[in-house]
């Protein structure tokens, strides 16, 4: 099975199958894929996906991205608009952040994340998603979470939801910094300015910094006492629904090495 897509225009399309969690399982493969924008792939390319199991968009850019580069509008792919930053709530999980103890406020990249994951609004949208994984619930069918670098709003759920499938932070880590390998030879960066918002216009810039993982890690279980209540309070999980998630997304050693 593969991690990387190696699309012609389209950077940082991930399958985030494969990884081992800690309780002995893996996640499991054409459920779940990550990336920056969609809009340059072309016919071929959305065929293979088509093929492969892609049936859902989670976009999380803003309007303006999502005008100037929109996701293919195909039959086999449903799309969700769920902008991750609501830039008219100022400033984004300011209250929340200031809450935390002065020597667990990380600075620069790692502390826009935790102000991201602490934000009423972003938790809506990290809710809604984590009720679309729940419904999609047949075999072999993807998701698809993204935003322009497939790095910040895409590496935040995704850091997130790999600590709620319980894979370990070695893994969580690697799987975020393979963003930086991801643009080393890419061209045309045009897709990550945003003059509308220079705070995501600097972030798509900004090189993935391994210190956003702890960093979302210490947000969470300062402000809600665990990853657990977190999952209950915010994205709806009771346990019966955790099982369930867990059920749908992970497989056993003996499936996993059939798969490979």
């Amino acid at each position: 099975m593969q991690r990387i897509f190696n699309f012609a225009q389209t950077q940082n399309f991930r399958e985030l199958g494969g990884y081992p969690t800690s309780d002995g399982n893996y996640l499991r493969w054409h459920k779940i894929l990550r990336a920056g924008y969609l809009s340059a792939l072309t016919p071929e390319e959305l065929n293979y996906l088509k093929n492969y199991g892609l049936r859902y968009s989670f976009d999380l850019r803003s309007p303006y991205e999502r005008q100037n580069w929109p996701d293919p509008q195909v039959d086999f792919l449903t799309l969700y608009q769920q902008q991750l930053y609501d830039v008219d709530s100022q400033p984004i999980g300011e209250k929340l952040y200031q809450t935390l103890p002065a020597k667990q406020q990380f600075d620069g990249l790692a502390g826009i994340y935790q102000k991201v994951v602490l934000d009423h609004h972003s938790q809506q949208i990290f809710h809604n998603f984590f009720q679309l994984l729940l419904a999609n619930q047949q075999p072999n069918e993807s998701v698809v979470f993204h935003c322009s670098a497939g790095k910040d709003r895409t590496g935040i759920l995704a850091i997130l939801l790999l600590l709620v499938l319980h894979v370990p932070v070695d893994y969580i880590t690697q799987d975020y910094l393979l963003t930086n390998l991801m643009y080393t030879h890419a061209v045309d960066l045009s897709y990550l300015n945003n003059p509308n918002d220079r705070t995501i216009q600097a972030m798509n810039f900004t090189p993935a910094d391994k210190s956003c993982v702890t960093a979302i890690q210490i947000a969470l279980t300062t402000v809600y006492g665990s990853l657990d209540n977190f999952e209950q309070t915010i994205l709806g999980f009771s346990p019966t629904k955790k099982q369930l998630f867990l059920q749908l997304y992970t497989t056993s050693t003996e499936e996993h090495n059939l798969d490979d």
